[in-house]
């Protein structure tokens, strides 16, 4: 298992994925210190059973695990591959180009000594992984880069364990909603919005590289207070960022879509063309819907 097994063909738009293949399924389990989710898919896209969303904040780890452990025993789930992913905010990606002519040893010798710099950089026990790719024009290798927390990579490891699941797929969240965006097939050079509940997250995709911010808002924030203010604070980013980076127009990913007051105000506020919604079910489910799809691409 790596833990970013690959960006998916980030240099072409995805296929969609095969309909009607038997009983194939594909199960993610989403877990961050806030919250679970859990969904299972069929080879047609639709859940197996209804999908599972819990706030867990304030519970202990214990109190986590029991929680997840009774889950994986009502839907029969034991002994299943789990596909996940880290979220932004515990890790980093970053993007190297070399030309295409490099001799292969060469190229093998810069990517460790990239690596290296890199987990030295973060300044304390990392696990990293790398995905190499050919530039549209074939003049460079790219390589992505994806370093996490070790301590972040080895909770996750031990209560998807504990809980009687295999671990699979352990992607980075920013890949994950770039693999979202090609998995819906929006055209490149694409933006998406990410609201959760515990985090947000603006991801660039040009096709060849992406850029990423990590904001400052959290639903949880506005939720509990519903404060003007923090949400004046999040549109002013947001503009700022697409102001720079000359982004005229955003697709809107995540838990925002869900509700009605925090929607209406970033649809009046920022150039939002459309919703990212996977297909029968809610909005929220859009990051672990495409680790599903990255599962039954795998079996």
């Amino acid at each position: 298992m790596k833990l970013l097994e690959k960006i998916r063909n980030i240099n072409i738009s995805l296929p969609k994925v095969p309909i009607g293949r038997g009983g194939k399924t594909a199960l993610s389990v989403y877990l961050t210190p806030e919250l679970l989710r859990i969904l299972e898919i069929n080879s047609d896209g639709k859940p197996t059973f209804q999908p599972v969303e819990y706030i867990w904040e304030g519970k202990n780890e214990e109190e986590k695990l029991a929680i997840l452990k009774r889950y994986v025993e009502q839907y029969n789930l034991k002994g299943k591959i789990a596909h996940t992913c880290i979220t932004a905010k515990n890790g980093i990606l970053k993007l190297q180009r070399y030309p295409a002519n490099l001799p292969k040893k060469d190229l093998q010798e810069a990517i460790r000594a990239f690596v290296q710099v890199e987990k030295e950089n973060l300044k304390e026990e990392s696990v990293a992984d790398y995905f190499v790719w050919n530039s549209e024009d074939g003049n460079y290798r790219i390589v992505a880069l994806a370093i996490v927390r070790k301590a972040v990579y080895d909770k996750l490891r031990e209560i998807v364990e504990k809980a009687g699941l295999k671990l699979g797929i352990v992607d980075f969240e920013v890949t994950a909603i770039v693999n979202g965006g090609l998995e819906l097939n929006l055209r490149k050079p694409f933006t998406i919005l990410y609201i959760d509940y515990h985090e947000s997250v603006l991801v660039h995709y040009m096709g060849t590289s992406v850029a990423y911010n990590v904001l400052y808002f959290t639903m949880k924030d506005y939720l509990e207070t519903r404060d003007e203010l923090i949400l004046q604070d999040l549109i002013i980013e947001v503009r700022n960022i697409l102001t720079v980076n000359e982004i005229t127009a955003i697709y809107l990913a995540g838990k925002a879509i869900e509700d009605k007051d925090l929607l209406d105000a970033l649809m009046t506020n920022l150039p939002i063309m459309s919703f990212l919604e996977p297909e029968n079910l809610k909005a929220s489910f859009f990051i672990p819907y495409t680790l599903c799809l990255r599962g039954l691409e795998e079996r």
